[in-house]
């Protein structure tokens, strides 16, 4: 049986700070021309006027938070999904049947839970669910969803986490994850980049050789910082845009399959 290798307590990225500082600066210039929006297939929504609502923070010094209401919107309600993200999983096990039961799979960042509602169809009845996020989160009776709060790149209590619930390591690894915007397209798309490099070497932990990871990117200019290292991870490499992201987001889904050693 394979044993999980050993990892330092917290995993951090320091090698392109310097770089991010710059732009964070503006001492760097954004190359808006070189950034490449993805082809969107799927019609307009019916309900186009209400695509985004603004919501006021409650504090003065919040910032306001900005909500998709859209037809994925009304139909997650409608079926009860936790929200309208739990149809990017689908689309993407549509297209690339990631996911098959008895499975054990790790999702990162899982608040609110959309992602795990999915999921456990997926495996039932033999497969097992670990959900990772730094907030908590309710309302799950399935036996075979194991929750667990904390800092996901502080690996080792997930560690002990999952030896506790006998997974040594996870068939696939899922993640929704996503950085805090600045309303910088260049910053933001940088930041997204950084935040999956540390999520590759969370699966180099605990996804099992051939194994199946997951990412969420914002595409941009430093993209190819990113596909690189899954490359010479993985042996194969998807990228897709599922139908309920929106037409004017940047935001792409790599697959990444074969997990090499």
């Amino acid at each position: 049986m394979s044993t999980l290798k050993k990892s330092p307590k917290k995993l951090t990225r320091t090698r392109r700070r310097t770089k991010l500082d710059k732009i964070l600066a503006g001492e760097v210039p954004q190359k808006q021309k070189n950034i490449r929006v993805p082809h969107q297939t799927w019609q307009t929504p019916k309900r186009k006027a209400r695509d985004i609502e603004v919501i006021k923070p409650k504090k003065k010094t919040g910032k306001p938070q900005y909500i998709v209401r859209d037809d994925y919107f009304y139909e997650a309600k409608r079926l009860g999904y936790r929200a309208r993200s739990a149809f990017k999983l689908l689309d993407i096990q549509e297209k690339y049947h990631i996911i098959h039961p008895g499975m054990k799979v790790l999702d990162i960042a899982s608040a609110p839970g959309s992602w795990l509602q999915v999921l456990v169809k997926m495996v039932w009845p033999t497969g097992v669910i670990v959900g990772v996020d730094i907030q908590k989160i309710e309302g799950f009776w399935h036996q075979n969803i194991h929750l667990f709060q904390g800092d996901v790149f502080v690996t080792g209590p997930i560690i002990d986490f999952l030896k506790k619930h006998d997974i040594v390591q996870t068939d696939c690894i899922t993640s929704d994850i996503a950085a805090h915007t600045t309303g910088q397209t260049g910053v933001d798309q940088y930041r997204s980049v950084e935040l999956n490099l540390a999520i590759l070497d969370i699966a180099d932990i605990f996804l099992k050789k051939w194994g199946t990871l997951v990412l969420k990117v914002f595409v941009g200019e430093d993209i190819d910082d990113l596909i690189g290292p899954i490359k010479e991870r993985y042996t194969v490499l998807h990228k897709c845009k599922p139908k309920a992201c929106r037409e004017r987001s940047f935001e792409e889904y790599f697959v990444c399959q074969g997990k090499k050693t």
